[in-house]
């Protein structure tokens, strides 16, 4: 053990309240939530060098793992709180492995989910104000639905990740947290959260919240050519139909995909 630290995990699916959620539970001064992170990258690359020729040429495996599990540790050595929420894909069955090899304590991974057409719809209108793309050119709208949901896409990987935490072997480890739910209650949710997580409650302010920083950083998402993060000042749901922003094509095809049989309650 490098530390005192404890690593839990933020696994939902986008446009979900990731990120308001991250910003509330980063008032607490021992939290620190992660964003969108690339440490379950850096774990591969590492694990990865056992396919080179100079490891097969020398095979020291326990060098190998133990850079591993140092990663956690060397990552948020300089962040101040002492319980990390990492915030990545981590159930996948790539990165669960990876988890459960090298996390150094209980694992517990808060996942907020939410149906993936309105996922989509929150995506395009994000995307029409940006400019990207035409709200009301259903081609353009259909190509953009499309792209997300491509196999590379972003929502993509976070509903495999989704799915395999959804299995019954995982049930103690994860905590499924719906985004309706944390619309119309977020005091309760987050108490669920810190119930789940074993920790002492905090008294967390819902008014004028602000957006999303840690250790003095925020996301730049101007690279991304759209606003996709920001926070809003109050825990609410926008007021729009799916109807009038996704085409029917699209919503058939993912009317299904509501995660209805995943363990929360609405």
């Amino acid at each position: 053990m490098f530390s005192s630290k404890k690593y839990y995990f933020l696994a939902g699916l986008p446009r979900s309240g990731n990120t308001v959620l991250s910003s509330i539970l980063n008032q607490n001064p021992k939290i620190q939530v992660s964003a969108n992170s690339f440490v379950s990258t850096i774990f591969c690359h590492v694990l990865d060098q056992s396919e080179n020729i100079a490891y097969k040429n020398f095979p020291d495996e326990k060098s190998l793992r133990d850079c591993a599990s140092g990663i956690f540790y060397s990552y948020y050595k300089s962040w101040k709180g002492n319980i990390i929420i990492d915030r990545s894909n981590w159930g996948t069955p790539g990165n669960l492995r990876i988890l459960q090899q090298y996390c150094p304590n209980e694992i517990k991974i808060i996942c907020p989910v939410r149906s993936v057409n309105e996922i989509l719809a929150s995506f395009i209108i994000k995307y029409h104000e940006s400019g990207k793309i035409d709200i009301n050119n259903k081609f353009e709208v259909e190509k953009a639905c499309d792209n997300l949901m491509d196999v590379n896409g972003i929502i993509t990987r976070s509903v495999l990740s989704v799915n395999n935490l959804s299995k019954s072997e995982y049930r103690d480890m994860v905590h499924f947290m719906h985004y309706d739910n944390f619309c119309s209650n977020p005091q309760k949710e987050i108490s669920l959260i810190y119930d789940f997580l074993k920790i002492k409650n905090y008294k967390h302010n819902f008014i004028n919240i602000k957006e999303y920083g840690v250790n003095g950083i925020s996301y730049n998402d101007d690279i991304l050519g759209c606003e996709l993060h920001t926070v809003r000042k109050i825990v609410s749901k926008s007021d729009y139909k799916i109807e009038d922003i996704l085409p029917q094509s699209i919503i058939k095809q993912y009317e299904k995909a509501t995660f209805s049989s995943l363990p929360f309650s609405k």
